[in-house]
């Protein structure tokens, strides 16, 4: 049986990542048949989200009262990321596939698994249907699951990274704006945190 990893602290995401994964939570568990009634609600999620990128973007060059207040809304949010573990710790039944599925991660039952190399072979596809892109790479001995990360261009340091994650090392990214060009990187995930992502590819879906 998997267990659900909730670890949301700086020493794993510093605030920009924390962003990412929550929103990652939200797209993979908006519609998810298997989470139908989510403790905190997806609602609840995204408004703390928001009130959290609020804060971080009024605590860039401002005053301490501002990162005092970013702080506060990012411990309210890790809070919220704590309850929402072992609901879906209990829904899924432990099942990994089913933990993935929410856009969170799974912690090794069976001993650590170490940080994996950069992926071989990474592409990125541009099929004929329109507003997706399909990032492709070598399967990965012993990797859990794979994860894309990406955002529009021009990257900066503002710039906000989209996750995708699956146990497939093919993942579809839907919902682009066509002709848009975006920044894509892959990497293997397992237990440990460290994501060494291959080098980026730039591609705008049709």
């Amino acid at each position: 049986m998997s267990e659900v990893l909730v670890n949301y602290s700086r020493t794993e995401y510093d605030d920009s990542e924390l962003v990412t994964e929550v929103e990652s939570i939200e797209m993979h568990m908006d519609g998810n048949i298997t989470y139908l009634t989510p403790s905190p609600t997806m609602a609840a999620l995204i408004a703390e989200r928001i009130k959290f990128q609020s804060s971080l973007a009024k605590a860039h060059n401002g005053t301490p009262t501002d990162t005092s207040d970013k702080n506060k809304q990012r411990a309210i949010l890790e809070g919220m990321l704590h309850i929402l573990g072992p609901y879906v710790q209990l829904t899924s039944g432990g099942d990994e596939t089913k933990i993935l599925s929410t856009g969170m991660h799974t912690a090794a039952s069976k001993g650590h698994i170490g940080e994996f190399g950069v992926v071989a072979h990474f592409r990125v596809i541009v099929p004929e249907s329109s507003n997706k892109i399909l990032c492709t790479c070598f399967k990965m001995p012993k990797a859990s699951f794979y994860e894309v990360l990406y955002t529009a261009l021009p990257v900066t340091a503002a710039s906000v990274w989209m996750s995708e994650t699956s146990t497939s090392s093919s993942i579809v990214i839907n919902g682009l704006t066509s002709y848009i060009p975006y920044q894509f990187k892959m990497a293997a995930r397992g237990s440990s945190k460290v994501k060494n992502f291959s080098s980026p590819i730039t591609r705008a879906a049709n």
